[in-house]
């Protein structure tokens, strides 16, 4: 949110590196102090990541359009440009990424290695020199036309935040040059995905004029210029997935029991370095947030002036597609109306405004928030390189601290502290990276509610038997530290080298503390060598990766654990018998016969995990998507016909090589199984594959078969037989016996249409388990 080393209280200057359009009071400081600045958090290549964040305006209802953009930028060259964008001259002013020591924004005419930078000059230099696209929708506002790609419909004036491009932060995915590569988009207007993953820099060039201010080929070609394009940066589309419900004028949880956070879990990026190598020592993260009311959308068919009219002709109804030819003086009547500035409405003539009881209405509108940019972004982290001591098909998994010090009146809109993610669940081959990073300026304008030295941020981990209690176990009992196995990515003495049981007990504890006080002179918080209250512990610590073994484990911070309104507990579970965690099983799982008789056939369709109806902001319900989308490499099929006591695992469409069929990039599954018995109930589960084998079986769909007139007869011949009354015994012993004679004849063929290879046993059978779903390491 702008912030340098300030902690707490307001932020100092709210344009240092970009234009975050948030209150004064949110973000963090990095880490140490402005005098004494901690190293970066330094996360593993390839790890796994959950990035949390809260957002005002509201976001996956149908009241408002959005999109929630997460983009990340390296750059550790000095004086040179970031990838992504054309070279320019050596200078500080162009690199490295550095979050600085000097709280000013960068000047773009006078760069200074002491102020923070994001965007390189040159970037800046260009934005303002190329003409701003003058087909985009401004409303009613004055855009200064002498102020380049500066000036937008929201920063009308072309004011300088750092040396972001404003038309770039306003408009994605953009259609120049830039150095944020994506990573994921979470938006309620699902249509739109493919355009975003088609567009992203990522996988598209992007074209900029030499020597001109032209912002297109033809303009450039006419002005004697080169139209030059910028290779994409040859790395995967970006995660388009359903934005988790956020309610209006909210900065808390999310749905469900109120407990979750809205989050997003990504892995670290690979190919990060200038080089193009896994190792990058500077690098940020950016999360923009796009919010768009519902009377600022048009159709993607122009020529279509309702959204009942756009939607019936399938065409898209989003803000995406507003244009300049619906600006306040060149939209005709025939258009799709778009509010003005603070109109003033008589409700179609229903209002006279002849004074006395009768007025007009002026609404509370200011076009220029309309559709509206917030933004967010990290402080400098590293990426590091995978460590030799782990096996290449583990996954890693991040452990963090969040929030600041003080309570929860002093922290809002951030939060107190806590673990990140509070609950996690690993594999029994992962492993969990724990570090943290702290603030030593928290002081919230005085008031800072914490223990040990006052405005400093700090944190440490016992083990305690239960997340109710307050008091760290034993030794002796502690099992959290007694690992499969252990890295220490310390290098220096004393607590480098690898540690046993007791040495990670004490490390996790006292978090690399030295020159301690002894118990009987250690003096109040304040003082320096207070160990007990963590008082010289760093303000970035790296405790390495552990491979726990199986179980559930339950921890604490020691020092801010303050019962009276703070809590800072977390919890492990480690999978038993599970080398990696798999995917969720899916969803909306539904049954439908497609063929009656003796050889009856249902047809089973289900969506991904999360897939459950989503509703998007055009009214329309789609499925939704979610990341485990992108886990999930194939589909187990089963039915049941004893109610669920013994499963058989479904050959699709009644063939051995056939595999449940998804479309939509795997959104929506089918798979018709056939051979099914007539007059008979069945149960129908999925199970999804992945990395981490096969997942839990989703909820079963029940369908019944329709009986035949043979099976009706033998149905209704039991019936009677219970009653006493029809066949005598041994004559349904012969019906019995020559209807089983049928149904072994025709077993017996298909086991002779199958024998070459039959169908896997499904998961959880007590003798067999099912082979690896594909991309199944063997770790």
């Amino acid at each position: 949110n702008n912030r340098l080393a300030e902690g707490g209280g307001n932020r100092n200057n709210n344009n240092r590196l970009m234009d975050s359009q948030n209150n004064n009071k949110g973000g963090y400081g990095y880490g140490g102090s402005d005098t004494d600045k901690a190293p970066p958090v330094k996360y593993i290549v390839g790890s796994k990541l959950s990035v949390a964040f809260t957002a005002q305006h509201s976001c996956g209802a149908e009241n408002a359009e959005c999109q929630l953009v997460l983009q990340y930028m390296c750059n550790d060259a000095q004086s040179t440009t970031p990838r992504g964008l054309p070279a320019a001259g050596a200078s500080i002013g162009e690199g490295p990424v550095r979050d600085g020591t000097d709280g000013d924004a960068p000047d773009p005419n006078d760069p200074q290695a002491a102020r923070g930078l994001h965007e390189p000059t040159s970037y800046y230099q260009a934005c303002e020199a190329r003409e701003r696209n003058k087909g985009l929708y401004n409303a009613d506002q004055n855009v200064n036309n002498g102020d380049g790609a500066t000036a937008t419909r929201q920063n009308p004036n072309g004011a300088r935040s750092g040396l972001e491009c404003p038309e770039e932060r306003d408009y994605y995915p953009y259609w120049h040059p830039t150095p944020w590569r994506d990573l994921a988009v979470m938006t309620n207007n699902l249509p739109l995905c493919e355009y975003y993953a088609t567009e992203s820099h990522n996988v598209k060039a992007k074209n900029y004029c030499t020597e001109t201010q032209a912002n297109n080929a033809d303009d450039c070609a006419a002005a004697g210029g080169t139209w030059t394009s910028v290779e994409p940066f040859n790395l995967p589309k970006p995660l388009c997935i359903s934005s988790p419900f956020q309610r209006d004028n909210h900065l808390g949880n999310g749905p469900g029991d109120g407990s979750n956070e809205v989050a997003i879990n990504i892995s670290i990026p690979a190919a990060a370095g200038d080089d193009g190598g896994d190792v990058a020592d500077n690098c940020v993260f950016r999360l923009r947030y796009n919010i768009t009311t519902g009377d600022t959308r048009v159709c993607s068919d122009a020529s279509l002036t309702t959204k009942a009219e756009c939607e019936a002709d399938g065409a898209i109804w989003s803000a995406a597609f507003l244009d300049s030819s619906y600006n306040k003086n060149e939209r005709p009547e025939s258009a799709t109306q778009i509010p003005n500035q603070n109109q003033k409405v008589d409700m179609d003539g229903f209002l006279q405004g002849t004074g006395g009881t009768d007025s007009i209405l002026e609404l509370a509108i200011n076009t220029n928030q309309y559709g509206r940019t917030f933004q967010d972004r990290s402080h400098v982290f590293s990426i590091r390189a995978w460590p030799e001591e782990v096996p290449a098909n583990a996954d890693i998994y991040n452990l963090n601290v969040k929030g600041k010090r003080g309570n929860i009146v002093q922290t809002y809109p951030a939060t107190e502290y806590d673990f990140h993610p509070t609950s996690l669940v690993v594999g029994e081959n992962d492993y969990v990276h724990f570090q943290w990073t702290g603030n030593d300026n928290t002081n919230n304008n005085g008031n800072n509610n914490g223990e040990g030295t006052n405005n400093e941020d700090r944190h440490n981990i016992v083990q305690i038997g239960d997340a109710g209690l307050n008091l760290p176990l034993s030794e002796g009992a502690v099992d959290m530290f007694d690992v499969k196995a252990e890295v220490n990515l310390e290098t220096n003495p004393p607590f480098n080298g690898p540690r046993s049981r007791e040495d990670l007990i004490k490390q996790f504890a006292l978090v690399k503390q030295t020159d301690c006080a002894p118990a009987n002179a250690v003096g109040d918080d304040q003082s320096a060598n207070n160990c007990e209250k963590l008082n010289r512990a760093d303000a970035t610590i790296d405790l390495g990766l552990l491979r726990m073994k199986p179980g559930t484990f339950k921890y604490m911070s020691s020092r801010n654990n303050n019962f009276s309104n703070r809590g800072q507990k977390g919890k492990i579970t480690v999978l038993e018998g599970i080398k990696h965690v798999p995917p969720k099983p899916p969803s909306n799982v539904q049954a439908e016969v497609v063929r009656e008789g003796a050889n009856a056939a249902v047809s089973l369709t289900w969506n991904a995990h999360d897939g459950e109806p989503y509703t998007a902001t055009n009214g329309k319900v789609f499925p939704g998507r979610s990341e485990q989308l992108a886990l999930a490499a194939t589909y187990l099929a089963q039915y049941s016909a004893d109610g669920g006591k013994s499963w058989t695992t479904a050959n699709c469409a009644g063939s051995e090589a056939a595999t449940p069929e998804c479309s939509d990039g795997g959104l929506k599954c089918t798979c018709q199984i056939g051979e099914l018995s007539a007059g008979t109930t069945y149960a129908f589960q999925v199970l999804t594959g992945g990395r981490g084998g096969w997942g839990q079986p989703s909820a079963m769909a029940i369908k019944a078969t329709s009986q035949t007139s043979e099976s009706q007869k033998f149905a209704d011949q039991l019936k009677k037989s219970a009653k006493g009354e029809g066949l005598s015994a041994g004559a349904i012993a012969g019906i019995v016996f020559a209807v089983l004679g049928a149904l072994g004849l025709l077993a017996f063929g298909i086991f002779l249409f199958r024998r070459r290879q039959p169908p896997p046993p499904p998961p959880g059978a007590t003798s067999l388990k099912a082979p690896p779903p594909p991309g199944q390491d063997a770790l």
